[in-house]
């Protein structure tokens, strides 16, 4: 097995229990106030009350991990987790 391959299946078993699902699919977020747009990436939020394409933020509903990252790298990062879920065999979003 792959250092990539292990990583996955250590990231896996980490996302199972923190977020309910191995493979989660990731959106943009923000962590506070940020005038550079999106500065963190979580799973999406399940929560019927949040529909994140109308309010990004990260809530106490929200699943985790909420990463927060450089806001330059959040639509790589989104796409790449996602990208992966898709190869896995996770659904389309």
């Amino acid at each position: 097995m792959s250092a990539l391959d292990d990583a996955r299946h250590a990231a896996a078993a980490f996302l199972a229990t923190t977020s309910g699902s191995e493979l989660p699919e990731w959106r943009p977020t923000f962590l506070g106030i940020s005038s550079d747009g999106p500065n963190a990436i979580g799973p999406v939020c399940i929560d019927e009350d949040h529909i994140a394409s109308e309010d990004p933020t990260a809530f106490d509903c929200c699943p985790d991990p909420i990463v927060e990252v450089d806001p330059s790298l959040v639509d790589y990062l989104v796409e790449l987790l996602n990208a992966d879920r898709r190869a896995a065999g996770g659904e389309r979003p």
